[in-house]
């Protein structure tokens, strides 16, 4: 057991999660745990929940993020330590997303209600590891994160790595999960503080402290008994990030915002109103659209949507990206796709999960354009998927950066 320990911990040094081993000097008390790092720390929120009375803390994801659980009791953490502080808590998640599309609709759901104050971001689980067209798992995270700063550089930001299969056994063997090192690389060159609770799931799972089956009943959603583990890895961080008193007269500091990693990563971010395309012909703007069986959204949706093919628009932006917020279902078809002058790119919107229910789903058409005015030209083709049953498109918003 004490040889696992310290392949756990060895792996966790490597990846930069951890820090390694420092002589004690009997006057400080360490800055990082077995699966958190502390970096540049979260103090200016605490400044403000405590003296200013106030706050607005949002939390950024997928599924877990968005269902019932660690949330709710980190919400009750802070409520308890700072009874006297009024708080606007925002429920950012949505199922089933990566960063791809948490980097576009950004300030549409985080920024909604105003600066906010503290960050939780996690999209370990839903980036995976395989990066792909719909999967830009680098270029999101650092847009995330800077653009959040842009808007308000004093924002504390927590980066988080949920736990699944694939993680489970990726530690095991003694691997890190790519997805892990890519987006702890991000949060390490801009100073925000980690958990990784994949490692400590692991590492809690191999002592024997609970199995796999108590902490989910699937591939990663946990249980309740599972929420209850990460929000005490939370409250071991905030213990850790507040282990000093906070002074009556602190004020929150700006955080640096070094140069970018990649350029090209999405801190411009944004999306844009169906409403700014023009029709050609076929497309219909539906204001309350609503079908059954549905998954990671509800209600009723306003959409610009067409079942027709030939059904064609433009849409004129500027950015250096152009994609659509849609929803796809059962209905999916093919989309032609083409930006300017560049030859025309076939959008299959049909998928695998298609035939089950209808989902929002993302779709970039070309990215790396010369900054500067462009024109998408997007028509419903003949074509139809397999198992499809038509030839439908439902844009929820463009997106562009």
């Amino acid at each position: 057991m004490k040889t696992w320990n310290l392949v756990l911990l060895i792996v966790a040094v490597a990846m930069g999660i951890v820090a390694a081993p420092r002589a004690a000097t009997g006057e400080e008390k360490p800055v990082s745990g077995s699966f958190f790092e502390l970096r540049g720390g979260i103090d200016n929120c605490r400044s403000i929940f405590q003296n200013e009375k106030r706050g607005r803390v949002v939390f950024l994801g997928g599924s877990i993020t968005t269902m019932k659980g660690w949330r709710d009791l980190t919400c009750d953490m802070l409520r308890k330590q700072f009874s006297e502080t009024t708080f606007d808590f925002i429920d950012a998640g949505i199922g089933g997303t990566n960063s791809t599309l948490g980097a576009f609709r950004f300030e549409q759901d985080v920024f909604k209600n105003g600066p906010v104050d503290l960050l939780f971001l996690e999209f370990a689980v839903n980036d995976g590891d395989s990066f792909g067209a719909g999967n830009r798992a680098g270029l999101a995270m650092e847009g995330i994160i800077r653009h959040a700063r842009k808007l308000n550089q004093k924002i504390d930001i927590v980066v988080q790595y949920f736990v699944d299969q694939e993680k489970l056994a990726a530690y095991t063997k003694g691997d890190v999960p790519r997805v892990i090192t890519e987006h702890d690389r991000i949060a390490a060159h801009y100073g925000i503080p980690a958990l990784n609770l994949a490692l400590e799931m692991t590492r809690k799972i191999k002592v024997g402290e609970f199995t796999w089956e108590q902490f989910t009943k699937d591939t990663c959603h946990p249980t309740p008994f599972g929420h209850e583990q990460y929000a005490g890895c939370i409250r071991a961080f905030l213990d850790a990030a507040w282990d000093k008193p906070c002074a009556g007269d602190a004020k929150p500091v700006d955080h640096s915002l070094p140069v970018a990693i990649d350029p090209l990563n999405y801190e411009n971010g944004r999306m844009i109103p169906h409403d700014q395309a023009r029709i050609v012909q076929g497309w219909t703007r539906i204001p309350a659209w609503t079908t059954e069986k549905t998954c990671n959204y509800g209600g009723a949706v306003d959409v610009l949507a067409t079942e027709t093919p030939d059904a064609s628009l433009e849409l004129a932006f500027e950015g250096t990206l152009v994609g659509m917020y849609a929803i796809a279902g059962m209905d999916a078809g093919v989309l032609e796709a083409q930006v300017d002058d560049a030859p025309p790119q076939k959008i299959v919107l049909f998928d695998h999960y298609c035939e089950m229910f209808h989902r929002p789903v993302l779709h970039i058409f070309a990215e790396g354009l010369p900054g500067g005015k462009h024109i998408l030209k997007l028509r419903m083709t003949a074509e139809q998927p397999e198992k499809s049953t038509g030839h439908a498109a439902r844009i929820l918003k463009f997106v562009t950066n």
